[in-house]
């Protein structure tokens, strides 16, 4: 039970006091939005070749078949 006590006065410790007018639940760094921009062409990249190697493979499967 006193371990229990320990544990949330804790995290009592570690949450940061909010005050009305300047708290921002989410906070994006220069770091943050080039790293989603470069994850975000890197998917689109990929996504544009699995999707040719795709189309390739369907071509090929239908001249086996044929």
């Amino acid at each position: 039970m006193l371990k229990e006590k320990d544990h949330i006065s804790t995290l009592d410790d570690k949450t940061p006091l909010v005050s009305p007018g300047n708290y921002s639940p989410v906070t994006v760094y220069m770091e943050d939005t080039l790293g989603a921009i470069f994850l975000g062409i890197l998917a689109v990249i990929l996504l544009i070749g699995w999707r040719r190697a795709e189309s390739r493979n369907r071509r090929l499967m239908d001249q086996l078949r044929g």
